[in-house]
């Protein structure tokens, strides 16, 4: 397997068929056609499943179509900088970003990173964080900014700020909707909607109570959509829970043993672009994220 079948092949899942990928990389489809069947003879797979005239891919070919795309941007990243060496701080910066830290202020701090450097692109990389620690791993993205907590051992950590957590929802809801806070045994009886990853700090919080989850799910913004619809109570980081309607009640949890911490991580002694080590200095040095 090299480089030029990656590249055929994420064009045709991207195209949506061969003949379509094959106007697009400007070949004909017949050499198109041979290349994916040598691929899929190498592999011992078959990528596409047959007889459907839409391209529909084996679990074979999902897999081998997400470390494609991953393997080609490094590629690309690579031969990039490579290019500019010597022409200033230029190329393109991989960052892995959760959806709940895409808010005004980090998305503002990072622009004025760009605005000083207008040489940099970024290439932004999403899913939850441990989807974003699996492509830090493999060395499709250079760093990622995630949410506590995570394994932190294997990497370089960097604290930008910390978060206190809110519950959010419609005022029926909750036990005292005038109070300027919600304490835990009220939250426990509330239906709760929870990122997957809290719900194991919200069980050793609760204990010996068990609490009324009403949805477990692997986004902050789902959560923050079944209390917008009017379903249950979402917990969230304080800094998402902003994004609600007027009317959605927000109070913050009055524990202190409960915090969200937004940590821009890198692997420990990974390699790093020279774009990547200006922009660590500069998310260090100069970016309180608070």
């Amino acid at each position: 397997m090299n480089l030029k079948q990656m590249e055929y092949f994420t064009a045709i899942v991207n195209e949506g068929s061969i003949s379509a990928a094959a106007k697009a990389l400007h070949i004909s489809q017949p050499p198109l056609s041979t290349q994916m069947k040598l691929l899929e003879e190498e592999l011992g797979l078959p990528l596409f499943q047959r007889g459907s005239r839409s391209i529909l891919l084996t679990d074979a070919g999902k897999v081998l179509y997400e470390r494609a795309q991953g393997i080609l941007d490094m590629t690309g990243a690579v031969l990039e900088e490579l290019e500019q060496m010597g022409q200033g701080l230029l190329g393109s910066l991989r960052l892995g970003m959760i959806s709940s830290v895409e808010t005004e202020p980090i998305i503002g701090k990072i622009a004025a990173f760009r605005q000083e450097h207008p040489g940099v692109k970024f290439r932004i990389y999403e899913g939850n964080t441990y989807q974003l620690l699996d492509k830090l791993n493999t060395g499709i993205i250079e760093a990622a900014i995630v949410r506590s907590p995570f394994p932190e051992e294997p990497y370089d950590c960097f604290y930008l700020s910390g978060e206190i957590m809110m519950a959010v929802g419609e005022r029926c809801f909750f036990p005292r909707p005038g109070a300027d806070t919600i304490s835990l045994k009220e939250l426990c009886s509330c239906p709760l909607v929870v990122y997957r990853r809290w719900e194991g700090v919200l069980n050793r919080l609760f204990a010996p109570d068990s609490p009324d989850y009403l949805c477990i799910n692997d986004d902050a913004r789902t959560s923050l959509t079944w209390a917008e619809t009017g379903s249950g109570v979402a917990v969230v980081p304080a800094s998402i829970a902003r994004c609600v309607r007027p009317d959605i009640l927000m109070k913050p949890l009055d524990t202190r043993d409960f915090t969200s911490r937004i940590t821009l991580v890198c692997r420990k002694n990974g390699p790093l672009s020279a774009v990547m080590k200006e922009f660590l200095d500069y998310s260090t040095g100069r970016l309180p994220l608070s």
